[in-house]
């Protein structure tokens, strides 16, 4: 059977009923996987997520999928789309509201900056956490132009994945670990 132009079934699916504890089942559904994506995206840790914050990966992840589905399967209602992607944005706002008001909630949920690198040393304990491996270290200090971390006073990893790193003064640098591979 060929598909026809058939508006009731671009908005609602191939499902003959479009019954409300359906589209209730669609919210539930929605909110379960968004909170299970970000307890997920916690798990990876920061390095995993990126340059974003594990709440944007999480939303970009749910608005892509959601926007998606009804663009290539006819089975998928335009409506569940929309609804799926309203909810996501709804719990994102609430998620947001929720941690501007509960600082600690905030810092439990989304991390705060490691330290991995203290007088010029590289603090195992922090790589040991899973969130970044010396490898990926040494190529963010390169990136800062750190030649020895002997020149760091200290550098903490980002929640956002980046690197802050603050240099010695030129007197107080020193040689510990070469950043540069060798070839």
């Amino acid at each position: 059977m060929e598909p026809s132009f058939d508006l009731g079934r671009i908005l609602f699916g191939e499902e003959e009923t479009a019954q409300l504890v359906f589209y209730l089942e669609v919210v539930f559904r929605t909110i379960v996987m968004y909170l299970y994506t970000i307890f997920l995206s916690r798990m990876v840790g920061q390095g995993g997520v990126g340059q974003i914050g594990p709440f944007e990966f999480v939303l970009v992840i749910a608005i892509g999928s959601a926007a998606g589905d009804p663009m290539f399967y006819p089975e998928v209602g335009l409506l569940q789309g929309i609804l799926v992607i309203t909810v996501v944005i709804l719990m994102h706002r609430a998620t947001v509201f929720i941690l501007h008001r509960h600082k600690r909630l905030e810092e439990k949920l989304e991390g705060g900056p490691l330290l991995v690198v203290r007088h010029g040393v590289i603090e195992e304990k922090a790589l040991g956490s899973g969130t970044l491996t010396e490898r990926e270290l040494l190529a963010l200090l390169r990136i800062e132009g750190v030649k020895d971390t002997g020149d760091v006073e200290c550098a903490f990893f980002e929640p956002n994945g980046q690197l802050s790193v603050f240099k010695f003064p030129d007197g107080k640098r020193r040689t510990v670990k070469n950043t540069i591979p060798e070839h």
